[in-house]
């Protein structure tokens, strides 16, 4: 690139980064400046990190005003914790505690954001040079699910995720040293560490990097090396470093537990031995092949309880009630059911990346191919998992975006070049969500108009609750975070699936009729009883008509209640009378 394109390039990516961060403040700051959060799970993260830096110990990550008096045991990793708990302590330096707070929520989020996109330009830049670099910085300031996980507000674990994710693929795509693969697999380690998420891109990258070695041999064994013994040395360290040894012999499936480390440190130690010992390439082939092999048959007889759903615990009436209702878990089959072109607009820049990374690693060879081959390998991947979950978007589409800056970056070549424009305007609407968005527009079945579901998980919807005496709620449980974190009180479910005794008698007292609802309450010293309009009320009071919720819907009031809410609040609120005690016998 010539100096002046140069500089006409940097200044275009720094405009692109600078509409990319006002949209995401334009999105949620205000909201998030008074500590409307949105979804429960970064309620949840606040109340983590408050309570840490308020005493509770690095090895505890347990929740105990959630379902009091043990609490629930989070899976969330203390590493996850540790971007806002720096930004919360920074901004304590200069501001009192409750503006630090404010501050930390709106700034950790587009840190993150910064980071994330300085990534998707060195991707895209390793792949197709500058232009590439700059183009996938405009589509990504413009494409909506680059910006989900980053607005302010969002201080959940899935951005950094996302991060960690392009950081070991800009190091595989960078060059093929041992410190890249090095790179890579701290990356990995510490994503892993965080969630399980991301477990199936990051292992179809390491299937990959083996592949690869299999093909190229001493031309890639030192990156090979690098990511072998990195990931056998950093994921047992990482877990030992955040796991209460107590729990080093548990084996679940929603978080890195002892199978995980087993089957890490061998997976990651064989790789290694391999590729130190470098045969030739049938050897190579065979030894992968053994090794896979070995790896399944781990697994299989040592720890078949990796392989169970996380989700297994809920049971039916919650994975029924709850699970199945919440939004970003939807498949595009499920959208294809109920509006065709919304599914086809979900996929309308994933799968023409993923395509476009395969043709691309067809017609390229040598460290060029590697490139591809690893976003094309990432992206499809990416895009099934998006398929089957629509949370997995955000993270697909920005693992899509350095192939289609590098697709568009071309093409901007050519047309400088003295080509036609035709291709580069094609490719421009083929890899953006512009279309999808005018298609959804346009041409998706409208909803009937209706009255939107109040939010009471607000500073204001819950103000009336934070003025009563300290007690344990009842109440939907995507209210639970925003109650820890907005009020003193506890609350018997949350949403959080191993929640399991707290959720289930939130859901089953407040379905049941009023006098066993008042028995189970009763048992569990529960103090308040608090539903919101719309949302879970409505799914629960349709299931069972009879139950407390949906009387209380139709203003049927039990005399064991006692409404306390304020005028005009949406939050339906009542004290519970407790029940008497015996008289003792003469």
């Amino acid at each position: 690139m010539k100096p002046g394109g140069r500089a006409a390039g940097v200044a275009v990516g720094l405009v692109a980064i600078l509409l990319a961060v006002g949209l995401a403040i334009d999105s949620r700051g205000a909201a998030t400046w008074r500590l409307e959060l949105g979804d429960s799970d970064n309620f949840m993260r606040l109340v983590q990190v408050r309570d840490w830096l308020g005493g509770q110990s690095w090895w505890d990550v347990h929740q105990y005003r959630a379902d009091p008096p043990g609490g629930v045991a989070m899976h969330w990793s203390r590493l996850a914790d540790l971007p806002l708990a720096a930004t919360l302590l920074v901004a304590q330096q200069f501001a009192a505690p409750a503006l630090a707070e404010r501050i930390a929520l709106c700034v950790q989020p587009l840190l993150l954001l910064l980071v994330a996109l300085a990534l998707i330009a060195r991707c895209a830049a390793a792949l197709g040079g500058r232009p590439a670099g700059v183009a996938a910085l405009l589509l990504a300031a413009v494409t909506p699910y680059t910006l989900v996980q980053f607005v302010p507000g969002r201080v959940d674990h899935h951005g950094l995720q996302i991060v960690l994710v392009l950081a070991a693929a800009t190091a595989l795509a960078m060059g093929t040293r041992a410190r890249n693969g090095a790179a890579a697999a701290l990356a990995a380690a510490l994503s892993l560490n965080i969630g399980l998420e991301t477990a199936p891109l990051l292992g179809a990258a390491a299937a990959l990097v083996a592949l690869r070695w299999v093909w190229r041999g001493a031309a890639v064994r030192a990156v090979t090396l690098g990511f072998g013994g990195g990931v056998a040395l950093l994921v047992p360290l990482l877990f030992a470093l955040t796991m209460p040894r107590a729990d080093w012999g548990l084996t679940h499936g929603d978080a890195v537990a002892g199978g995980h480390v087993v089957a890490a440190l061998a997976g990651g130690a064989g790789l290694a031995a391999l590729a130190w010992w470098s045969p030739g390439r049938a050897a190579r082939a065979a030894g992968i092949a053994l090794l896979a092999a070995a790896l399944v048959a781990l697994v299989l007889l040592g720890f078949p309880g990796l392989l169970t759903s996380p989700y297994a615990v809920v049971g039916p009436m919650l994975q029924r009630l709850w699970m199945d209702q919440i939004n970003e878990m939807r498949s595009v089959a499920d959208d294809w059911h109920d509006a065709p072109v919304r599914a086809v607009a979900r996929m309308a820049l994933l799968v023409p990346a993923a395509v476009a990374a395969i043709l691309l690693a067809v017609r390229h060879d040598g460290e060029a191919r590697d490139r591809y081959a690893l976003f094309a390998v990432l992206g499809v991947t990416a895009t099934a998992l998006a398929a089957w979950q629509v949370r997995g978007m955000p993270l697909a589409t920005v693992v899509a975006l350095p192939v289609a800056g590098a697709v568009v970056g071309g093409l901007w070549r050519r047309w400088r070049a003295g080509g036609s424009v035709v291709p580069l305007l094609g490719g421009l609407m083929l890899l953006t969500t512009a279309p999808g968005t005018v298609l959804v527009a346009l041409l998706a079945p409208v909803v009937a108009s209706g009255p939107r579901p109040v939010d009471c998980g607000t500073p204001a919807g819950l103000q009336t609750l934070a003025r009563q005496p300290a007690g344990l709620v009842v109440a939907p449980l995507d209210l639970g975070g925003a109650i820890l974190a907005l009020t003193h009180h506890g609350v018997v479910g949350t949403p959080i699936h191993r929640d399991v005794h707290g959720n289930r008698l939130a859901y089953t007292a407040m379905r049941a009729g009023s006098a066993a609802a008042r028995a189970m309450l009763a048992a569990d010293r529960v103090g308040y009883l608090a539903w919101c309009p719309g949302s879970e009320a409505d799914v629960l009071a349709k299931d069972a008509p009879g139950g407390l919720i949906a009387g209380l819907q139709h203003g049927q009031v039990p005399d064991w209640l006692t409404p306390i809410a304020a005028p005009g609040d949406a939050l339906r609120l009542y004290r519970i009378v407790p029940v008497a005690a015996p008289s003792p016998g003469r």
